[in-house]
């Protein structure tokens, strides 16, 4: 496969980009090679690395809309919990569909996803062609999210790997997996060179029961139980560290001083930390530390979108005034977290349009209102722009969405929407 993209804008400068395979081949000024599909831009569009989720829950997007202006407590006990128990692989699979649906259409190429039944995310994904992380949900207080299910469905993915897809290690919390449990995740990813994912400090709650329960602060129990170690394996591929924390709210200075020597990942989701006033991200504190900070949506139910460009917005907006000071978290900062940071916490090699990279990118449509008259392109897209001004995107060579139309859309849009019916009826 092979595809040349014309007269683009790239860096500020029309160029051409052609892509051979999976990566971006050649970068120039009117390069005339053969290619099978052609993409011109005429000038009028703007070629950008693609967007990467860091942390998200795909198949919620079947409870968008569903309970929302609940405290959170009451949310997840009396609405999404048991809601979820009703949730079949199919309707995970469908679910899945319709989030990759909302993040094709909006430039998001990969996302690291966290979820049950990860035979259903990972056939839905393939189907659709992103990229994905895939970390099918390990929790103590239900049989689908056992160790047991977890080892046979590695088992069964290491029978039939997808280059586009990885399997991450993803124990839900310090509060819904038990130490053991945490030990043999952090053991099994590192024998086998995969990621760690699990939600960390999203609540002051979460805090005060580790404080009570361990007598110490979260990450310094993670610590302590040798979770957050880098992989023993000299032929591991994710030294730098393999843990990626969603949300890190409530951490003290001791906390990230920790999180910053064991090398670990953060990710920061503004919009559902503010939907359920969890609490506000501690950006300036550990980008300071020079811990690598990613951006995700978390799962459709409790942002309700899964939009990044929305998120990059929000991400910038809250710090600036949680500090009150408007040079924080500038517009090109919050580029990067979206595209190279993520690439840098998912060891792949994307986040960038440069020469021998994935071909992961997408062309953005300049005569979108919001983004005349473009004196900053990236101060645009941040601050201005919503996924709608994404007309095309390619993930791994492959085009999957052209002049905004995705094939099958409607088909998605309906099963998925057929499923969430018996979902939420009690």
């Amino acid at each position: 496969m092979s595809v040349l993209i014309k007269n683009v804008i790239l860096d500020g400068k029309k160029r051409d980009i052609f892509i051979e395979g999976n990566k971006v081949k050649k970068i120039g000024k009117n390069l005339n090679l053969k290619a099978k599909q052609k993409i011109d831009g005429k000038g009028e569009k703007a070629a950008l690395p693609g967007l990467i989720n860091c942390h998200t829950h795909a198949a919620m997007s079947l409870f968008r809309g569903y309970a929302d202006d609940l405290p959170l407590k009451e949310w997840l006990i009396k609405k999404i919990w048991p809601s979820e128990k009703k949730v079949s692989e199919d309707d995970v699979y469908w679910g899945t569909k319709l989030a990759i649906l909302e993040m094709i259409k909006s430039g998001t190429t990969c996302f690291n996803d966290m979820y049950w039944y990860g035979e259903a995310v990972i056939e839905a994904t393939k189907e659709m062609g992103l990229r994905a992380v895939v970390g099918p949900l390990i929790i103590d207080f239900d049989n689908r999210g056992s160790i047991e299910n977890f080892k046979r469905l590695y088992r069964d993915f290491e029978l039939d790997k997808s280059e586009l897809i990885k399997i991450a290690v993803a124990p839900h919390s310090i509060y819904g997996v038990s130490k053991e449990n945490l030990i043999w995740a952090k053991n099994f990813a590192g024998k086998n060179n995969l990621l760690l994912h699990i939600h960390l400090s999203e609540t002051e709650e979460e805090v005060e029961g580790c404080l009570k329960l361990a007598k110490m602060k979260p990450v310094e129990y993670l610590e302590k139980i040798g979770f957050l170690g880098e992989p023993r394996s000299r032929t591991s591929s994710l030294r730098g560290g393999n843990c990626i924390l969603a949300h890190s709210i409530w951490l003290d200075n001791k906390e990230i001083e920790i999180l910053a020597r064991r090398k670990c990942s953060v990710v920061y989701n503004p919009c559902s930390n503010i939907k359920l006033a969890s609490g506000i991200f501690p950006y300036k504190k550990l980008k300071e530390a020079k811990v690598n900070i990613c951006l995700g949506t978390d799962g459709p139910a409790s942002n309700n979108s899964l939009d990044m460009f929305s998120e990059m917005k929000f991400a910038s907006l809250l710090q600036k005034v949680k500090e009150m000071d408007s040079t924080v978290a500038p517009a090109k900062e919050i580029f990067e977290i979206a595209t190279k940071n993520g690439a840098k916490a998912l060891k792949i090699d994307a986040g960038e349009i440069k020469e021998g990279k994935l071909a992961d990118l997408i062309l953005i449509d300049l005569n979108q209102i919001s983004l005349t008259p473009g004196h900053n392109l990236v101060s645009d897209i941040v601050y201005s722009a919503s996924g709608n001004c994404v007309s095309d995107l390619i993930c791994n060579g492959k085009i999957l969405m052209r002049d905004r139309k995705i094939e099958g859309e409607e088909k998605i849009k309906k099963e998925a929407t057929k499923r969430t019916k018996n979902l939420t009826k009690f």
